[in-house]
This record gives C-alpha cells, sequence and structure tokens, in this order.
C-alpha cells in the first residue's frame, strides 16, 4: 500500500485524485488550508479515510511540518491559487502561493534529502497557461514551445516549474512537473468557465426554460480534458514518469466557448439569448490547443471521456443559484 500526499486536496482535482488513490488502495494526507476541509465531491465515506492536515504555503513552517510529520512515497502538489481572471487584479497572491509557497516545500525536501535521503516522487501539477502568446503560432503546443506568460498567474506557474526543475539539477529532487490544459467534469467550481456556463443553464432551466447566458469572447477555443483523465494522467506520471521532465495534460482536440454553450443547451433543452459580456481577458489568445505524445509515449495514457460527457457530470451536480 502506498502512501501519498496530496497538497490543495480539498480542489476541483485533488478531491478527484483522493478518491482514485483510496480506490486503489492507497493511504492518504490532504493537505487543505482549512480543517474541516471544504468537499463538494469526495464522499463522506472517503474523506473519513484520509488524514487531513492544515497546511498554507506562505508559511514555511507549516509546510517544514507537514512534510517532517507526514513521510510519503509520492507528494502531488496540487495547492495553487488557479484563477487567471483574479490574477488580473491581484497579481501578487500567486506569486506568493504558487512560486514561493512551492519553494518552501523544495526547500525542506531537499533538507530531508540531506539528512535522511528521503526522496519522493513529486508531481507538480503546473499550468499550460505558462505558454501564453506562443499558442498563436504552435499549434499544437508541445513542450518544446517557448514559455510566453501573459498573466500573473502563468508568470507564477513558470516560476513553479522552474523551480521544480531547478531543485531536480541541484538537489536530486524526484519531480515531474505537467502542463495540464483547461479541464472539467463533475464538482468543478463556478470560477471557471465550463462551470459558470453549465450554472446559468442549470438556472434557466429551474426559471422556465427561457433566459440570457453573457459569455466574455464565444469565439476562444480551448483543450478540455475530464478531470478523471487529468487524474490518470498524474497518477500514470508518479509511476512511470520520468524525474525532471515536462508533460502536457491534455486532450489534443479544441473546443470554442460557443461549442460548450451549445451542448450545455442540447443537453437541457433550454432556450438562451447570448450576450456578449466585458469580462474577456485583455491578454488572451484565440485558440490554444495541445500534444500530449510525450504524455502517452511515457506512460500508454490517452483521454478517454470526450467533452460531450464532461459536461453532462458537470450539469448532474450543478445547483441553481
Amino acid at each position: 500500500m502506498a502512501q501519498s500526499l496530496v497538497t490543495g486536496a480539498d480542489g476541483f482535482v485533488g478531491q478527484h485524485l483522493i478518491a482514485e488513490l483510496l480506490r486503489r488502495g492507497d493511504s492518504v494526507v490532504g493537505a487543505v488550508l482549512e480543517i474541516p476541509p471544504r468537499l463538494t465531491t469526495l464522499p463522506a465515506s472517503d474523506a473519513a479515510r484520509v488524514r487531513w492536515v492544515k497546511m498554507d504555503l506562505r508559511q514555511a513552517q507549516t509546510v517544514r511540518e507537514l512534510v517532517r510529520a507526514q513521510p510519503v512515497e509520492r507528494i502531488f502538489h496540487l495547492a495553487a491559487l488557479s484563477s487567471v481572471s483574479e490574477s488580473l487584479s491581484d497579481p501578487v497572491s500567486p506569486l506568493l502561493i504558487n512560486a514561493v509557497g512551492t519553494l518552501h516545500l523544495l526547500e525542506e525536501l531537499e533538507r530531508l534529502r540531506g539528512e535522511r535521503g528521503y526522496d519522493p516522487t513529486v508531481l507538480i501539477s503546473g499550468s499550460a497557461e505558462v505558454y501564453g502568446s506562443a499558442a498563436i503560432r504552435c499549434r499544437p503546443l508541445t513542450e518544446d514551445c517557448p514559455l510566453e506568460p501573459l498573466s500573473s498567474y502563468a508568470v507564477s506557474k513558470v516560476a513553479q516549474e522552474m523551480l521544480g526543475l531547478l531543485f531536480h539539477r541541484t538537489a536530486g529532487l524526484s519531480v515531474i512537473v505537467t502542463r495540464s490544459f483547461n479541464h472539467t467534469g463533475p464538482g468543478q467550481r463556478p470560477t471557471f468557465v465550463a462551470a459558470q456556463l453549465a450554472g446559468r443553464i442549470q438556472e434557466i432551466r429551474a426559471g422556465g426554460g427561457k433566459g440570457v447566458v453573457k459569455v466574455g469572447n464565444p469565439s476562444v477555443r480551448r483543450d478540455f480534458t475530464d478531470v478523471r483523465d487529468v487524474v490518470r494522467a498524474y497518477l500514470a506520471l508518479s509511476e512511470r514518469g520520468e524525474a525532471g521532465q515536462v508533460y502536457n495534460v491534455c486532450s489534443g482536440r479544441c473546443h470554442a466557448i460557443s461549442e460548450l454553450l451549445e451542448i450545455l443547451v442540447e443537453l437541457t433543452g433550454v432556450q438562451v439569448e447570448v450576450q456578449r459580456d466585458d469580462w474577456a481577458r485583455r491578454a488572451d489568445v484565440p485558440e490554444m490547443v495541445g500534444n500530449y505524445r510525450r504524455l502517452s509515449e511515457a506512460t500508454g495514457w490517452s483521454p478517454t471521456i470526450d467533452i460531450r460527457q464532461s459536461l453532462a457530470d458537470l450539469l448532474a451536480g450543478q445547483q441553481p443559484g
């Protein structure tokens, strides 16, 4: 039975990952900012099997105490401030949490490696936002494409990634980094576009079946992967990935925001009027699609759940507001 630590354990991906780890028989430590954790999809029976611990990445002492008290074989570092739009109004927080917080974790692991030879596999969940404007020229995006971030969030994820690779090269830590593209599925919180749309569609359905949906830029195209496929990728990389390597986690398929809305409307039978909103990002690329060949060659992984199923399952978990 393997022992795994999941940071950001009450997040969207974290809860799905924990459920799968438990299903496979792992012992799981869940690091969260607040106890009790804010759970949306993890069943109570599974939550009861997790050892929940409090950790704030901004505070080095709490990271130190966690890592020293909870020796594990695998660390899935998912904790992050993950909203690009929020980073536009608060550019400092993602740098503190994503970059400096990861530095706190890696520094403690380096110390423990020197003291005890402790060498867990560390998977850092990064973001395809690091590619930024390179997505205009690189279609599809491979791991060899340049990094041209367009937000404070994306800069923080570049720094997080570089720190992980630095500590692999200089301290020998077994770090694997992902560049994860957009993902969705059951339990996603409404700070992300697919969940926002699904929540609004459910409101319209509950209110009589007709209504207005506001979107920023419906023509923007993104590569969406189901969260359950993302979890499978993370587990596969923790078992068969190469330390010091970076892997795209994506579907290799692109969908416009308008396509997501069309699928949601078709699934629910509502009638909507689409209106442009003013929350479109000031620096956005029209299309971002990835290539997952490196991941597939290393692990045999490929996506299995299509966008229609992801959205249907997302809808099933939405409550009208």
